[in-house]
């Protein structure tokens, strides 16, 4: 079912941080079965995408047990040649480090694999960002993780940014307290292309 606020309570008055705990315990609590049928028919509609296959650089995180996953992406990139950028969060910044294989990765920062090397990707031209969020509205805005980091990074980005839900967590935000929507979001369901 959709989520939807409470009758006669706006957005706008459950605080940021009570929508956050609450999204995460859904995500905590989604069946692997639901999950894994979702993330595949979100990865097919990834691969339909025309900027997707034009692109030569993609940006992309490496998924955690709640998020969409985004293994399966990844490898698919790398067989396809495209320069393939995962995150690292160093000091209060995220930056961006090709890899080659997902043996490239170790557990980093907050148990989340992160890039071995140091070869920092900063080439934004005929890219795309693969953006993860708990939630995201019907115009592109998201709700992250609390850390900010996508949305520090997204300000400076160029390129095409392309976030990855499952339809249910479609719903609304108190978008006053985002900054960028992304350009794209997909979800098992749809592609919404964002105006």
């Amino acid at each position: 079912s959709k989520r939807t606020q409470d009758k006669g309570v706006t957005p706008v008055q459950v605080s940021k941080k009570e929508l956050r705990k609450k999204l995460l315990t859904e995500r905590r609590g989604l069946d692997e079965n639901y999950r894994l049928q979702r993330d595949i028919l979100i990865y097919n509609k990834l691969m339909e995408l025309p900027v997707i296959a034009e692109a030569d650089t993609v940006f992309t995180y490496v998924s955690t047990e709640i998020e969409v996953d985004t293994i399966l992406f990844i490898d698919a990139m790398l067989s396809f040649g495209k320069t393939v950028a995962v995150p690292k969060c160093e000091g209060g910044e995220m930056r961006f480090y090709a890899i080659d294989s997902l043996a490239d990765l170790e557990t980093g920062a907050f148990g989340i694999p992160e890039p071995k090397g140091d070869e920092e990707i900063t080439d934004y031209k005929r890219s795309v960002c693969i953006t993860p969020a708990l939630s995201f509205d019907e115009k592109g805005f998201r709700m992250g993780y609390g850390g900010g980091y996508y949305d520090r990074f997204l300000a400076e980005y160029t390129g095409t940014s392309i976030g990855i839900c499952y339809e249910d967590f479609i719903g609304d935000i108190a978008t006053e307290e985002y900054d960028l929507p992304v350009k794209i979001v997909v979800t098992e369901e749809k592609i919404r292309y964002i105006h």
